[in-house]
């Protein structure tokens, strides 16, 4: 499985990597953090969209299992959106 590396325009970086072979998902993919168009980061809806369409040429099939937000905020000192990763899973053929 390749990994792609996607960076965004503006603040937001997007980044999609490949999973560890021991995990129950197959891509773990930052979306951005920064509202545009037609996308608001803090709607998880837009977050799995943006997800789903960054992997489709590598996994077409692909389902959206899980999400984290990591805070990088420091208190008092920064205040910044959290960055959002988005956990995807390709189909499996049996």
């Amino acid at each position: 499985m390749s990994i792609s590396v996607v960076a965004a325009a503006g603040r937001g970086i997007v980044r999609v990597e490949a999973a560890t072979p021991d995990k129950p998902y197959d891509f773990v993919v930052h979306v951005r953090n920064i509202p545009d168009i037609k996308y608001n980061p803090l709607v998880r809806q837009d977050r799995n969209r943006m997800a789903l369409d960054l992997v489709r040429g590598q996994c077409p099939r692909g389902r959206v299992v899980g999400e984290d937000t990591v805070n990088t905020e420091i208190y008092g000192i920064t205040s910044q959106l959290p960055d959002y990763v988005v956990l995807v899973s390709c189909a499996r053929s049996r």
